[in-house]
Order: C-alpha cells, then structure tokens, then sequence
C-alpha cells in the first residue's frame, strides 16, 4: 500500500509542478500583455482593443490554477481555531473532513463550470475572435485538480500515512516554486 501512495503522491507532484509551470507562464504572459496595453495607450497613443480583455483572461486561468496550487501546497490562509482545540484523535477526521469539503466544492466547480461551457459554447468574446469557451474551461479544470488533489491526499493519508508526513518534511514549499 505504500507503494501505492508513493505512487500517486509522485504523480500529484508531476501535477503540481505542471500545473506550477503554467501558472508562471500566464503571469508572465499577462505581464507582458497589460505591458503593452500601457505601452501603446500612454506612449504611443494608440489603444489595443484586445489587451485589457486578454489580460482579464489570462488573470482568470491563473487565479484558477494558482487555488489548486495553494490546495495541493496547503498555502491558503486556515482559520485554526477549531483545529489546535481538538484531541490528537480527531485531527485526522478534521482534515478529512477539509480535504472532503475542498473535494466537494471541486465536483461543484466541474459540475457547474461543465454547465457554463455548454452555455457559452456560441458566445464569442467582445474583442478577439475566440470562443467564450477558453476562458470559462478555467472552472471545470480548477475544479477536475481539486478533486484530483484532495483525492490523492484522503487516499494517501489513509493508505500510507507515514509516506505522507515524510513527504512533507523532506519536500516543502520552496522546492515546488
């Protein structure tokens, strides 16, 4: 069974740092393109039509891949009130119970962003010529790397405990960024 841990928590590594890639690669991209939307609209003074939407986008897929980084990596902010409280005992049962809740409102995000596709499968964005599809692809895929990343952790802590906490004394944050 540890195997089978060490296994999928090297994958969700994989997807992390994948994922990670992507993240910087929009930041960048946005980067450049508000750049250039200040570039040619106070410098040059002639507007692109297209910058501010596109940065809007770009802003959107990384807000989106970036919370299913911060869930994998546990980097969002926790209210630990009820968590230091507890008995040793029901610690494991309260980050199940997290991770359950994060898995629930990813299955919501791919239920409902599935939903919104196929609304939007006919629109076309205001000034580019893509599909509205793009940009609203951020939610079901946000919501597919929840589920996929707090899958991983329920079944590992539960497989393989041990594998787990080693893991996350060895690897922290720094090594994924």
């Amino acid at each position: 069974m540890e195997r089978l841990a060490r296994g999928l928590m090297f994958v969700d590594n994989i997807v992390l740092k994948i994922n990670l890639f992507v993240c910087g690669s929009l930041l960048l991209a946005a980067v450049i393109v508000a750049g250039l939307g200040v570039i040619f609209r106070f410098v040059l003074h002639d507007s692109l039509s297209w910058s501010d939407e596109v940065a809007s986008y770009l802003f959107v897929w990384l807000t989106c891949l970036g919370a299913a980084a911060g869930v994998k990596l546990r980097a969002h902010p926790e209210v630990r009130v009820l968590a230091d409280r507890v008995p040793a005992a029901f610690a494991p049962l309260l980050k199940d119970f997290t991770d359950c809740a994060i898995l629930g409102l990813g299955a919501v995000f791919v239920m409902w962003g599935s939903d919104m596709l196929a609304l939007m499968g006919t629109e076309t964005a205001a000034s580019i010529p893509i599909s509205m599809v793009y940009p609203y692809l951020s939610i079901p895929v946000c919501g597919g790397l929840l589920v996929f990343h707090s899958l991983v952790r329920i079944v590992v802590s539960h497989l393989a405990p041990q594998a787990q906490a080693d893991a996350a004394l060895v690897e922290g944050v720094s090594e994924h960024l």
